[in-house]
């Protein structure tokens, strides 16, 4: 499953879905993982990969997330935060 939040495509990586660069990874462990894809920049079909969480790590979370700290645009808000926690909650 993929979402828009923000600037980011959010895309949930479960047990059996390639990942990482060129897609050649398989996730082969239970919990599922949560990526997020600079959406501006088109170096995949998802956009710029920024940063990776297991959905546990997130789950919860409150607040804005910062991404990659080098970058302050790779910061996604309080409200984009809340709108991934309503990601999780409907898939999980």
């Amino acid at each position: 499953m993929t979402a828009s939040i923000e600037k980011f495509t959010v895309r949930f990586v479960n047990k059996g879905d390639t990942y990482g660069r060129d897609f050649c990874l398989t996730h082969d462990k239970d919990e599922p993982m949560i990526e997020f894809y600079d959406a501006r920049y088109p170096h995949t079909e998802f956009g710029q990969f920024v940063s990776r969480y297991y959905v546990e790590t997130l789950r919860g979370h409150t607040g804005g997330l910062i991404l990659d700290g080098g970058i302050p645009a790779w910061t996604v808000s309080a409200s984009g935060m809340e709108q991934v926690q309503n990601l999780i909650e409907q898939s999980y």
